[in-house]
């Protein structure tokens, strides 16, 4: 009977079919990290995207398409007849384990670049907040940060200016009152 190759429990004679049960196993484990089951629209959308495509071609496959078919033939407001029923390959032969690993490894890499773009832009935000920071910490101009410190320095020359000013008036006056009081006796 030639080698027996057992992969999720489920055991294999042709290499080729094993070898599409193992990336059919990644896959479900992809799809179960990405789908959330407590929303039952979400789990309809996916199973039927999953059929579409025809991501899966083995009994592993097979099987997680059944679980999610039977998950939601139990949730209330998805009607039966929605669900579209499992196609499966004629006698279970593989013919293109090669183009349905390839959809797998191209959407995993999708989602490794899109990871990549995102620490990107995460750090050029960080790295801007802090060039922010940076920028009103050794500017003149009154911000939150020095609010306080500006206002009363404003306040404190303004006062200086006053008292300078009121000085000034004094000693005008000053000297006008002895001026008239000069005048008056001269008279």
């Amino acid at each position: 009977m030639g080698n027996v190759i057992v992969v999720g429990g489920y055991s294999f004679t042709d290499e080729d079919m094993a070898n599409q049960a193992r990336i059919e196993v990644e896959g479900v484990k992809y799809v179960k990290s990405r789908t959330d089951m407590s929303k039952p629209d979400q789990v309809f959308n996916v199973y039927h995207r999953l059929l579409a495509q025809r991501m899966f071609q083995t009994p592993v496959g097979y099987a997680y398409l059944k679980e999610l078919q039977d998950y939601l033939k139990t949730m209330p407001g998805i009607h039966s007849e929605d669900i579209r029923p499992i196609p499966v390959a004629p006698n279970l032969v593989v013919r293109d384990t090669r183009g349905v690993a390839d959809r797998w490894s191209r959407r995993l890499e999708r989602e490794q670049n899109k990871l990549k773009i995102s620490l990107v832009a995460n750090f050029a935000f960080v790295v801007s907040i802090i060039v922010m920071f940076i920028i009103t910490a050794t500017s003149g101009q009154t911000t939150i940060l020095n609010y306080e410190k500006k206002i009363q320095n404003r306040y404190a020359k303004w006062e200086q200016d006053l008292t300078a000013r009121e000085k000034a008036i004094r000693e005008e006056e000053q000297e006008l009152e002895l001026d008239f009081d000069t005048v008056d006796d001269e008279e």
